[in-house]
């Protein structure tokens, strides 16, 4: 099933994988790696790239001339979506959650760079502002294609379980863990299917940056199981995934003091340029179980650097 799936080239891969040697010396912890899909090379990169690849190669077969999806004003992935539309020639409409920003910066201000129309709506419209621009484009002659927030889709699971043996390509050294953040859950569920089908020890280790345990189980499901079922494997469930729920802080998109210095830990000791909203958060995650000792000090860990670069000139 896997090899007959369409695939466009949008980013440059395979992405760098290079140890933290300043960083492991620092925490005095497990070696530590970083598999750099900030680098996917389509406008300041990220790791919704490699979700675009499959997923918009389903719009072009269905026809589509308008990309609409969804995310925070904030989104990585529609500035992703919108360059990726761009690049295909394609209409690109965005409905972005929250309220519109006095100042353009961060991704907001590249996704109208980039050519998108953008909708900022309440949560609670997004469906409605969907539903009127499927319908005006209908009117325009268009056909829409609908990306989910964050390219949650059986497609961008499977582009992250390719992902995972891009990794295992590139690594003579076998990994405790590949540690990543969990915001829709589409690139832990990736991982999570691509270590099921090259089983060893390693465990994908999820850091949330916004939902509880039971919601990020949920929504990791909804994909897991549609792509085992294609395959015919057996179903996963909540208990084969390791997510840590104890550093979102506030909430989604709330920065805090401890992402901020682990930030600066980052730039300082290895030039390496987290985000305040993934990264940040899941390398605070990282640094506090190396610190608890959940690693060995002869362990490799792997932390997937999922991008977002562009959101810290909004700090």
């Amino acid at each position: 099933m896997l090899s007959e799936l369409e695939r466009i080239h949008l980013g440059e891969f395979p992405t760098p994988l290079h140890e933290l040697k300043n960083l492991s010396s620092y925490l005095k912890g497990p070696r530590i790696y970083i598999k750099r899909d900030d680098l996917t090379g389509l406008a300041l990169g990220g790791n919704k790239v490699r979700k675009l690849e499959y997923i918009l190669a389903d719009a072009l077969a269905q026809k589509a001339e308008v990309i609409i999806t969804i995310g925070a004003v904030s989104s990585n992935h529609a500035r992703q979506t919108a360059a990726a539309a761009a690049v295909l020639g394609l209409e690109c409409q965005l409905v972005l959650i929250g309220p519109e920003p006095e100042q353009m910066q961060g991704n907001y201000l590249l996704d109208h760079l980039l050519g998108a129309d953008c909708y900022c709506v309440r949560n609670r419209d997004v469906e409605t502002a969907v539903a009127r621009l499927i319908e005006e484009n209908h009117r325009r002659g268009k056909v829409s294609y609908v990306i989910p927030a964050g390219g949650h889709t059986p497609l961008g699971a499977i582009a992250y379980m390719q992902a995972y043996s891009e990794i295992k390509a590139q690594s003579p050294q076998d990994f405790a863990a590949v540690v990543t953040a969990v915001g829709t859950g589409t690139t832990y569920a990736g991982l999570h299917l691509g270590q099921k089908n090259n089983p060893d020890d390693t465990r994908v280790i999820g850091i949330s940056v916004g939902g509880d345990l039971a919601w990020c189980h949920r929504e990791i499901l909804k994909v897991v199981n549609e792509v085992e079922e294609q395959l015919e494997w057996t179903a996963s469930r909540p208990e084969d995934f390791n997510i840590f729920t104890d550093y979102i802080g506030e909430g989604y998109t709330i920065v805090y003091p401890r992402v901020q210095e682990v930030i600066k830990l980052l730039a300082r000791k290895e030039g390496v340029l987290l985000d305040p909203v993934y990264t940040g958060k899941a390398m605070v995650g990282l640094i506090d179980l190396i610190t608890k000792g959940f690693f060995r000090p002869d362990q490799n860990v792997l932390f997937l650097h999922t991008g977002g670069t562009p959101e810290l000139f909004s700090l």
